[in-house]
């Protein structure tokens, strides 16, 4: 998952202005109603009224957010299967720790040939159930510190 250079490009000082007054007119826009339809128009007779999904709206508020402010941007695709190095960045662990929690079964996956394909969604709520593991476990030593008084 890898950004290829080739697919950056830094928007112009224009760009970048006329990305800001876009996400304005958009988030003045949302703050009055959830649902965006975008209007397509090649001609003035020609008008069609296409509504957007809420997550995309969200990316094109990014994106558009981070046009404004001169950052390059970079659309990343990811299939609904990865592979364990692919897991491993996602997760930031190392693709043997990957496989191992598949071996373990704490990661579903099926082989394509020799190669393991693990679902996007069980690396995510993996991900998402390790971070309020890590949560708990420090909320429980920062109430042991306050007991014992460390740091007063």
């Amino acid at each position: 998952m890898r950004i290829s250079a080739k697919k950056l490009r830094i928007p112009t000082p224009e760009e970048s202005k006329a990305a800001g007054e876009v996400l304005q007119k958009l988030t003045a826009h949302l703050s009055r109603a959830r649902i965006v339809d975008l209007t397509l128009s090649a001609s003035k007779r020609s008008v069609e009224h296409v509504p957007i999904p809420e997550r995309a709206v969200e990316m094109l508020t990014e994106i558009l957010r981070q046009m404004a402010a001169g950052n390059a941007i970079a659309v990343l695709p990811v299939r609904q299967e990865i592979t364990t190095q692919e897991a491993a960045e996602i997760m930031n662990v190392s693709r043997p720790y990957v496989v191992t929690l598949v071996e373990k079964g704490e990661l579903p996956c099926h082989k394509v040939g020799s190669h393991r394909r693990i679902p996007l969604a069980a690396v995510l709520a993996w991900k998402s159930k390790t971070a309020a593991e890590i949560d708990e476990a420090l909320n429980f030593l920062a109430a042991q510190a306050q007991e014992l008084k460390l740091y007063d």
